[in-house]
């Protein structure tokens, strides 16, 4: 047996403890899903970050991403000057194929029922952009497409 983790068992367990916290906390589970990722994103920030470059700072997070196993592929587009695309390729949390959830992993189901997800790459990215002064705010409802990716858009605007 190997060491790495299983990741239908990942993301059982996110799942799990973000149902968790969803029920004792509500809707201020949203404050663990950004807490997190900036708590996370201070730890690596030496490994990730460019000074004075906001895109390439999250582009080395996405490549950090990719090689930690959390997601198979992973791809940051500006849209446009305020609007910036991100697609992530089968990341653990919204595997397609899972044997405890649907196509969309536990992620997916967090929200098809009413909860709040773990977002864990989306806060890093996140608290990135807050390090370098700037917030994002999604631009809808994460999209999970049948091949395994999920789209996410947000506008990034000055903190």
């Amino acid at each position: 047996m190997g060491s790495a983790i299983d990741p239908e068992f990942f993301d059982l367990y996110v799942y799990s403890v973000y149902k968790a916290i969803y029920e004792i906390a509500g809707e201020k589970t949203w404050s663990v899903v950004w807490r997190s990722g900036e708590i996370v994103f201070d730890k690596i920030k030496d490994e990730v970050l460019v000074p004075g470059d906001l895109f390439k700072s999250l582009e080395n997070l996405a490549s950090f991403l990719k090689k930690s196993g959390y997601i198979a592929d992973i791809n940051i587009n500006r849209v446009s000057e305020d609007e910036i695309e991100y697609i992530m390729s089968e990341p653990v949390i919204a595997r397609s194929k899972c044997r405890y959830f649907p196509p969309g992993g536990g992620a997916k189901r967090l929200i098809e029922e009413g909860m709040v997800p773990p977002h864990i790459s989306t806060s890093l990215m996140f608290a990135c952009l807050k390090y370098f002064g700037m917030r994002a705010e999604m631009v809808g409802e994460p999209v999970f497409l049948p091949d395994g990716r999920v789209v996410e858009r947000w506008r990034v605007v000055k903190a």
